[in-house]
């Protein structure tokens, strides 16, 4: 990818024809201040890229675009050494995410903003960098608050939106106990009526995922939960 200029490195390209789709990437792009440009084809998209030198371009497959049309847009030397991609999917089209396509990322349909916000944050920051003081470290933990990204020993860790702000969250206050009603209102919002069980599950697929070595989220008994306060390498306790 190549480095972006000031001027074009907060510019979202969005390829699709379908209203509702185009509503939720455009909320999910301007809500950090970012300039949003819509094309409805394939070409479009082309001379946009060209002309225009977004930073990112979302792609909608419901344009009717077969494998081989997505791959020769992927690979058009404007598209693929120019811009990050993000293609937005429905279940039915699946089949068509083969690891051979050069795609960034995808997002399934129907497209949920506040995920969207997360991903394309991810791919635009991920050709310009984070500044240091936006890096949250736990040994082999590294959060990007600035990419939305998280990793584990250099891999990048896969998670869903929600469990991106509650491990953010928590890491943001190592040692501090918060108790299930406390996280949902900072992560889920005050208007939430899901109960506290919402929290224990997205927990719970958030160590299966960040802590196969090292203990990083601690139970604490009859309160909730805490971000452990100092690096070590420990072993899934008892008290989970």
């Amino acid at each position: 990818m190549r480095g972006l200029h000031s001027d074009d490195m907060q510019r979202i390209l969005i390829v699709s024809q379908d209203a509702a789709h185009i509503r939720a990437a455009e909320a999910a792009a301007r809500t950090d201040g970012r300039v949003v440009r819509t094309e409805a084809s394939a070409e479009g998209c082309l001379i946009a890229v060209r002309e225009w030198r977004p930073a990112l371009v979302i792609i909608d497959l419901g344009l009717g675009l077969t494998i081989g049309g997505l791959a020769a847009l992927l690979r058009d030397e404007a598209v693929e050494e120019g811009v990050a991609t993000l293609a937005i999917v429905a279940p039915s089209q699946l089949s068509m995410m083969t690891s051979s396509l050069p795609l960034d990322d995808f997002i399934m349909t129907p497209v949920d903003e506040d995920e969207l916000r997360l991903r394309l944050s991810r791919l635009v920051w991920e050709q310009t960098g984070a500044d240091e003081a936006n890096v949250i470290r736990h040994g082999p933990l590294v959060i990007d608050l600035e990419r939305y990204k998280v990793t584990i020993d250099g891999g990048v860790v896969d998670l869903t939106y929600k469990e991106y702000e509650l491990l953010r969250f928590l890491a943001s206050n190592p040692g501090k106990p918060f108790t299930r009603e406390a996280l949902l209102n900072q992560v889920w919002g005050y208007d939430y009526y899901g109960g506290s069980r919402t929290v224990d599950v997205h927990v719970r697929r958030i160590r299966a995922k960040i802590e196969s070595r090292e203990m990083f989220i601690d139970t604490v008994r009859n309160v909730g939960y805490r971000f452990v306060e100092t690096y070590q390498s420990a072993r899934r306790g008892a008290s989970r």
